[in-house]
């Protein structure tokens, strides 16, 4: 089975895979690097519901966490590109 990469590197799972793993719109996955294999692998979440204590612990480490993203992201890109 051949699927190809769309110019927003984009794939899309052919429906007969995607009906064999029950994979549904919104799906999500963790995806790794292996030997010049891209391997994704099918997350199962399930919605937690939390205290308002725990929303409000919550908020704060996502505000302290603010900007940091952009260097995660580039740790991770340098990491593929070294082959880690």
């Amino acid at each position: 089975m051949t699927i190809t990469l769309t110019a927003k590197n984009q794939i899309t799972i052919p429906s007969k895979i995607a009906k064999t793993l029950g994979l549904k719109k919104g799906a999500l996955f963790t995806i790794g690097v292996h030997k010049n294999k891209i391997e994704l692998v099918p997350v199962e979440i399930r919605e937690k519901v939390f205290s308002p204590e725990v929303y409000s612990k919550l908020e704060a480490l996502a505000a302290k966490e603010k900007g940091t993203e952009k260097k995660v992201t580039k740790y991770f890109i340098n990491n593929l590109k070294s082959g880690k």
